[in-house]
Formats: C-alpha cells, sequence, structure tokens
C-alpha cells in the first residue's frame, strides 16, 4: 500500500493529485481518454493518497471484493470481479506508469508456490501471467521470476512452449568472490564492532580472509557457506580465545569446495568433517532465536488481517497444520465452489472442515454461507463422503451483516448450534502463520539457515514441533490444535507501558530468550546480555533480568565467571543441562 503512494508520488504526477478529486478525475481522463473504467479508476488512485482511505484503495487495486459501504468511501461502483477487468485495470496502471517508472511485479520464492484450484501448477499459473502481460501488449511493465535452479530444472518440462517464449532473459545467480564474502562478513560484523572499545584492526576480526582462501581454492561459494563458516570459525574463537591455525596441507575434499565443517583434529589442525553435529538443544535454540526475529519483524509489518486473501490465509493455516502433523489434511473441501480455495478440512478427534473468508462483500458472503451449508447437509460435490457431517469452524474477523442479510441468516441457521462454530480470528494469530509461511518459503529455496545448518520444510516442521512455537497461536488453541493457555504477545512498541510488576509470561519469555542465547552463544557479556534481553522483552526493567540470570546461575544452568567484577566487564558461560 505504501508502495503504491510512492509510486503515484513520482515525477509530476503528485501535483496532479493535490487539487480536487473532480477535477483530478476530469484531468486524468482528458489525459488518459481510453482508460479502462476511467472514472473508478482514476477516483481510486486519488485515494491512494488519503490516509484515511490508502488501504481501501489499496485492496480495490488488488481486486479485492469490497462491501457496498467500501465501494462509497472509495466514490467507485463495483470491485473488480473479472479476469477481464483485472488486465485492463493493469494496462492503466502501465499507462500511468510511463510518466512515473515502469511496474515491477516480482514473484519470489515460487519454490513453494501452491496448485491451482484446477489442479493447474503454481508455477505455470505464474508463468501465465507473464505471457498474459506480454499477449495483452500491457506497457511498462518489467516481470521478475525467481526460483533455485534444481527447482526451475525439475519443473521446466510443465511450463508450456508458449509461456517459454515469452522469457526474456534467463539470468542464473553466480557464487559470490571471496571479495564479496569478506564484504558480507563485514556488513554482519560491524554493528559489534560499532561497540567495541577498541575498535578492532580489522573490519572482519575476528575472522582472517586467509580461512575463506583455504576453504574455496577456487575462489567462489555461496552466501550462506561464508556465513555458515563465519558461525563454526566464530564458536571455535570464543572456546579458545583464537582462531584455530590453517592446516599447512590442503585435504582432498576441500579442493572440491564441498561444505564440510571444520574442527580441531586434537593436534592443533583443523580438518573437514570431524567437528560434531550441534546437539539437539543448540538447534532448538538456534531455531527459536530464528523465530522470535521473524516474528517480531512480521509483526512490525501487519496492520490487519486482510492485507492478505482468504486464499492466502487458508494456504498459511494449512501449511501450520502440516507442521503440527494434523492427520489428513486436505485442502479445498467446498469442492465444486466458486470458493473452494477459502476451506481446507482434518481429521484431529473428528472430521472437521474449515472456511476462512474476510471478503468484505456481503454477496460474497452469502455464497460462501451457501457452500457451507451444502457441505453440512452433505450436498454438493464434497471430494469424498467421508466429510459428511464432519464439524464446520467459520473463521471471519470481518462483520457477519445484519438479519436483513440473507448471509447473515443462513449464518446463525448454521452456527447457531453447538456444533459449527464461528472463530473471530486476532492479528496475534495471523502474525504466527505469516511468521512460519515465511520460513517455509525460505526452507523450500534452500536459503533458510539455522545455526550451520539449511534445513528443508520436512526439518523445519520438526523444528516447529519440538520448539512448540505455535503453541502461543489463539486460532490454533481455539481449534485444540494445541493446548489452550495464555497467549504470550510480544508487543512491537518498545515504549509499550510497562507494568508495575512482571508477569509470569514475560518472565517465562526471558527466561527462555537468555537460554538459548547462552545455548548457542556458549560466552556472552553481562551487559550486552541484559541490553539485548530487555529489548525482546520490553516490558521487564534491567533488574528483573538480572534476577533471572541470577536463578539461572543458582540453578546451574549459566556460570558467572568473575562474580566479583563490574557488572560491564561480567561474563557469563552456558552450562549444559
Amino acid at each position: 500500500m505504501a508502495e503504491w503512494a510512492r509510486f503515484f508520488k513520482r515525477g509530476g504526477l503528485a501535483q496532479r493529485l493535490m487539487g480536487e478529486r473532480s477535477i483530478f478525475i476530469r484531468d486524468m481522463k482528458a489525459s488518459f481518454p481510453t482508460a479502462y473504467q476511467g472514472k473508478d479508476f482514476f477516483s481510486v488512485i486519488y485515494s491512494l493518497l488519503d490516509p484515511n482511505l490508502q488501504m481501501l484503495a489499496a485492496d480495490w487495486l488488488r481486486g479485492e471484493d469490497l462491501d457496498e459501504e467500501d465501494l462509497a468511501l472509495l466514490r467507485v461502483r463495483n470491485s473488480i470481479n473479472s479476469e477481464d477487468a483485472a488486465q485492463r485495470m493493469m494496462s492503466n496502471l502501465g499507462w500511468l506508469a510511463d510518466s512515473t517508472q515502469p511496474v515491477v511485479l516480482c514473484f519470489d520464492n515460487l519454490d513453494n508456490v501452491p496448485n491451482m484450484p484446477n489442479e493447474q501448477t503454481g508455477l505455470k499459473a505464474m508463468f501465465n501471467v507473464n505471457t498474459l502481460i506480454h499477449n495483452e501488449k500491457l506497457k511498462n511493465f518489467l516481470v521478475i521470476i525467481s526460483l533455485i535452479s534444481s527447482n526451475w530444472r525439475a519443473h521446466k518440462d510443465e511450463i508450456e512452449y508458449a509461456n517459454l517464449a515469452r522469457i526474456d532473459q534467463q539470468i542464473t545467480l553466480p557464487k559470490i568472490t571471496i571479495d564479496q564474502a569478506i564484504a558480507l562478513w563485514r556488513s554482519r560484523l560491524a554493528p559489534l564492532h560499532a561497540q567495541a572499545t577498541p575498535t578492532p584492526a580489522s573490519a572482519i576480526a575476528p575472522l582472517t580472509r586467509e580461512w575463506l582462501e583455504y576453504k574455496y581454492p577456487g575462489g567462489k561459494l555461496l552466501p550462506r557457506l561464508a556465513l555458515m563458516s563465519a558461525e563454526q570459525l566464530i564458536q571455535e574463537f570464543k572456546k579458545t580465545g583464537k582462531l584455530p591455525e590453517i592446516p599447512k596441507e590442503r585435504p582432498e575434499k576441500l579442493q572440491k569446495e564441498r561444505p564440510e565443517k571444520l574442527t580441531d583434529n586434537g593436534a592443533g589442525e583443523i580438518v573437514p568433517g570431524a567437528i560434531a553435529v550441534p546437539s539437539d538443544e543448540a538447534d532448538r535454540a538456534s531455531f527459536e532465536l530464528m523465530w522470535q526475529k521473524e516474528f517480531r519483524e512480521t509483526g512490525n509489518q501487519l496492520r490487519r488481517i486482510s492485507q492478505f486473501s482468504s486464499p492466502e490465509l487458508i494456504r498459511r493455516l494449512q501449511e501450520a497444520l502440516e507442521a503440527l502433523d494434523i492427520p489428513n489434511v486436505q485442502h479445498g473441501i467446498l469442492s465444486g465452489s466458486k470458493y473452494s480455495s477459502y476451506s481446507l478440512g482434518y481429521e484431529h478427534l473428528e472430521r472437521t472442515c474449515i472456511v476462512w473468508t474476510e471478503d468484505g462483500n456481503m454477496t460474497s458472503f452469502f455464497h460462501v454461507m451457501k457452500a457451507c451449508q451444502k457441505a453440512k447437509d452433505g450436498q454438493g460435490r464434497n471430494p469424498s463422503k467421508k466429510w459428511h457431517n464432519q464439524r464446520i469452524y467459520l473463521i471471519r474477523k470481518e462483520k457477519l451483516g445484519t438479519s436483513k442479510n440473507k448471509g447473515y441468516q443462513l449464518f446463525q441457521e448454521i452456527f447457531s448450534g453447538n456444533k459449527h462454530r464461528h472463530i473471530k480470528p486476532d492479528l496475534i494469530s495471523v502474525q504466527h502463520l505469516e511468521t512460519y509461511h515465511r520460513l517455509v518459503n525460505a526452507a523450500a529455496g534452500g536459503e533458510l539457515v539455522i545455526g550451520t545448518k539449511t534445513p528443508h520444510v520436512k526439518d523445519l516442521q520438526r523444528f516447529v514441533r519440538e520448539s512448540e512455537v505455535l503453541s502461543d497461536c489463539p486460532l490454533l488453541q481455539q481449534l485444540g490444535l494445541v493446548p489452550s493457555q495464555k497467549s504470550i504477545v510480544v508487543p512491537s512498541d518498545p515504549d509499550a507501558t510497562t507494568p508495575t510488576s512482571p508477569s509470569p509470561e514475560s518472565l517465562a519469555m526471558a527466561e527462555r530468550y537468555i537460554l538459548n542465547i547462552m545455548t548457542t552463544q556458549s560466552l556472552v557479556g553481562m551487559q550486552v546480555l541484559v541490553e539485548n534481553t530487555q529489548e525482546h522483552v520490553p516490558m521487564l526493567d534491567a533488574n528483573d533480568i538480572f534476577g533471572i540470570i541470577q536463578s539461572l546461575c543458582q540453578a546451574n544452568r549459566v556460570q558467572m565467571l568473575d562474580p566479583n567484577a563490574q557488572p560491564e566487564n561480567q561474563l557469563l558461560c552456558f552450562v549444559p543441562a
């Protein structure tokens, strides 16, 4: 949404947007006389710069099915309700882009793209979009489709020749050079160096270029391998106070540039493959720290549930159910309905159908309720008769209408009893689902790094189950899929009001965070640990966190190396359980 606003502020278009709506629409229609539904389109463009309307305007441009009240606020007649209308609106955007900059459509992380409701592969559908833009001669669009090379080779034959012919250029991203790996190390270490006194002599201290040249004699490596090598060397530095010596002879395996791990062989030399795989506890701790970081970043970007379409929300929920190993998860239970992609089913204690719809338009809501009624009565084209008489959960944050609406009447008929239930989701639940979705995308694309490992989706699912990070998701609690408990909410505002006394939840969160940091880092300065924990759990003050550290020391989980030192000079060491 903010991107749209910035887009239309470029060039000379901003001045034209600042006038009266009617004058702006008249002038724009005169400049673009062939624009499709010009009055509605330019009215929405005008609304993009109104802080009170820009979210609605962005929803309209995304093709959301808005209700009459929202359409009236935008002063338009209808939503974009067909593929032909969507194409014509894109053409309008292309014309506008001619006076600013090209519109870039980037389809990233396609390694996890789901199939379409018609069973067409999602990857094929993405290339259809590119072909459509070519064939319809839409101007000023740059389409970038990104996926890992192995997946492209595996699925390239599924793409129709006509779509392949519309690819202007294929770019294979090469491995990075030693200099680029050094730059990557420098950028990651810069915040730590800024806090060091005196400033380290080298921008990559305590790491050295020689280790990279030894490990990758060909001078080329993947970015994630550069980070993994740095992690291993820094862990070794923490244990001994110095980097291991570089062997005089190069092992044969290293000449193949394989990502073997490095460790001391007992004779002061570093050899590949001899390091013990990090313990399950260290893996879990690394994953939890990554989850907490991603969770906070996701929360900073989420403003409302309707940022996602209903199919996107049900897709994220499906991924979470699969991670929890819920039996027989099946997409599209409302089979034969236009709203099939809004639904899924599973068997957990009982057969259950979930329908998630956030469409604001009450006519659409009525049709979703009709599909639910058919599923309830065993009518329609269900994929299997076994789904007859299942429990139905309706997940919906948007309004349900009034007694005058037929959709609301059907809703009351279906969900007024004890069997079928309506759940009103909250933003924290979507934050959990979106956090996991982003990690799934990274794992599917081979981009996820946890400690010194690059887990695949199955490994990620195991981490989720073992760490129980989804147990704090209120929606999953309401569905009875994780133990019901009081959710721990991580405030995104560090200046949020601090309670008079810390809650048990915040103390538990801080203790878990401290143990995770100590497990992965082994040796941490007291002051750094307190500051990082306070940033992570801002409702606690320094004394609260120091008290937790003292308790962990008494429980022999953490050891203070010099109890008599000043707090800024104290070092803490992790004690394995």
